[in-house]
């Protein structure tokens, strides 16, 4: 049987939902979006029965809880991801190129079209896709020209996230 603890997690941006197994998170979301995850969670999972209950996700809120506090450390890149979600080659490549976008800084979506060797359009959808929020850090990509562009929780989310990392990783470098 595949267990799941979930949680709400009251950030500075407004509540998370986060979905957790033993191996790691599966899902950080802004609220409106966990519905659906739940039901792909479950239609995906090894074991015929998944027992959800509310639990602390420890792992992923004290990782936010750093982020939060301007001192994220590393997160280990979830590859346990394709084993509980249907998540593609693809996909997990963009992640991974997500993940290597520096604390406080952008690239665009073109930039992760060179890295990946994927077209920037299909970059953007495959982005649209990530349901950890924060952890692979899909609020980092911008538009050719830097302007703030598609972000599930929204652009002023999207603007706070990036002004919170400016600010902390100036801080940072001093």
């Amino acid at each position: 049987m595949m267990r799941l603890e979930t949680s709400q997690y009251e950030s500075p941006i407004g509540p998370l939902g986060i979905i957790e197994c033993a191996d790691g998170p599966l899902a950080v979301e802004f609220s409106g979006r966990l519905p659906q995850l739940r039901w792909a969670i479950r239609a995906r999972g090894a074991a015929p029965t998944v027992a959800v209950e509310a639990g602390p996700c420890r792992r992923t809120s004290q990782w936010l809880d750093a982020y939060f506090d301007g001192r994220p450390g590393p997160f280990p890149f979830p590859r346990h991801l394709a084993r509980w979600l249907d998540v593609s080659a693809a996909q997990l490549q963009v992640f991974r190129a997500l993940r290597r976008i520096p604390f406080g800084q952008t690239r665009s979506y073109a930039d992760l079209a060179a890295v990946t060797g994927i077209h920037p359009r299909a970059v953007g959808q495959l982005i649209g896709s990530n349901h950890l929020a924060i952890l692979i850090p899909c609020h980092r990509v911008v538009g050719r020209r830097g302007d703030l562009v598609g972000y599930g929780g929204g652009i002023p989310k999207k603007r706070w996230l990036l002004a919170h990392e400016v600010r902390h990783a100036r801080l940072h470098l001093r």
